[in-house]
């Protein structure tokens, strides 16, 4: 089968990620698959991912500019029928540059998968119209990623049936660099009783990043004996150096990282403050290292940490209930085996394609 997945960029967040995943279980199933992105490839953070795609893996950038117009619309739907694939698998809000080749080329199926709670990834009311004709008429498939996007999707669209994918994503690697950070870690610790806590994200509003950094403040407060690691792009901006200023002595800023699985097998606990979400690749890569979740009770997290039982969650967002949350798991640490059981039993990358997979092959 010829695949095409589509999206904006490979930067690092948590959509691209996915898209690298799924296109290298494809590839390694024996398909044609091709990466292409709509944005410039000359700016080394919109193809930070790229390295990661498989070498038989064919990659695409239509060069564009940031905004739509129907020049560039041409331009991508030039390259999609140049390319002749069966399969165009959309990810973001990235429809609109495809819409008129849906519309006129039933030889090729569409599918678009909506990475967050609907009414944060429609591209506003006039596009939700558009949108609303193309997935009814079934022109453009779309698929949710958990059970609270598709009920979103189902509710702001006034459609049902509609297919949910939950994420999924091979189990992370050690690379030849587990040792240093392993050393690195230990640096950063008080004794041998400090608890790592790590959080993987951009710093981005809607990762709440304050909730987190005056949590762990007032555990500093109390007395409480842990160090927590903070791994992503931009916190080297304005907002990330308030954060850092905000911070007490005991969290590091520790820039982009390119092995992430090192520092989550040297992790005791993972931590999301997110204000909303869809379903973090961050959060099943954690799991599937057997790292405890400790996250905010938003988008699709509730449908992947049982509170209590492969994890902890927060009921709100305040800053009393999560560092409660905190204090719930340093009281009650829960089994690895069952949290890296619960990956593998509905989060692995083989079970995630394969259902894209049958989605693919319906209708032809």
């Amino acid at each position: 089968m010829k695949i095409i997945q589509l999206i904006y960029s490979l930067g690092s967040g948590g959509a691209e990620k996915f898209v690298v995943n799924l296109s290298n279980a494809l590839a390694n199933a024996g398909h044609n698959v091709t990466v292409c992105i709509l944005r410039t490839d000359q700016i080394p953070r919109r193809i930070y991912l790229k390295k990661e795609l498989a070498p038989n893996i064919k990659f695409h950038s239509c060069q564009l500019e940031p905004g739509f117009s129907l020049k560039k619309a041409k331009i991508v739907a030039d390259f999609i029928l140049s390319e002749k694939p069966d399969i165009v698998h959309c990810h973001l809000n990235v429809i609109p540059y495809i819409y008129k080749v849906a519309l006129f080329h039933k030889e090729i199926r569409f599918i678009h998968t909506i990475h967050s709670i609907a009414e944060h990834a429609s591209g506003g009311k006039f596009q939700r119209h558009i949108n609303k004709f193309f997935y009814k008429s079934r022109r453009i498939v779309p698929v949710t990623i958990s059970k609270i996007c598709q009920q979103s999707f189902e509710k702001y669209y006034h459609l049902s049936g509609i297919a949910r994918v939950d994420n999924g994503c091979p189990i992370p690697e050690k690379t030849s660099r587990f040792n240093d950070v392993k050393k690195e870690i230990d640096s950063y610790k008080t004794d041998k009783d400090t608890k790592v806590f790590l959080h993987v994200a951009r710093c981005y509003p809607e990762k709440n990043q304050t909730l987190l950094i005056e949590s762990f403040n007032r555990l500093n407060s109390k007395g409480f004996n842990f160090a927590l690691l903070c791994i992503g792009f931009g916190f080297d901006s304005d907002k990330g150096k308030e954060l850092q200023k905000l911070a007490c002595s005991k969290i590091h800023f520790l820039g982009v990282k390119d092995n992430v699985g090192d520092y989550l097998y040297n992790a005791d606990a993972f931590c999301l403050s997110s204000s909303f979400e869809g379903l973090p690749i961050s959060l099943i890569e954690a799991m599937a290292c057997g790292v405890t979740p400790i996250c905010t009770a938003v988008g699709g997290i509730p449908d992947v940490v049982a509170d209590g039982k492969t994890g902890y969650l927060c009921p709100t967002l305040s800053v009393n209930d999560y560092v409660d949350c905190i204090r719930r798991y340093l009281q009650h640490p829960l089994s690895k085996e069952n949290i890296e059981s619960a990956f593998k039993n509905s989060f692995s990358m083989e079970k995630c394609a394969n259902k894209y997979l049958e989605i693919y092959m319906q209708g032809k």
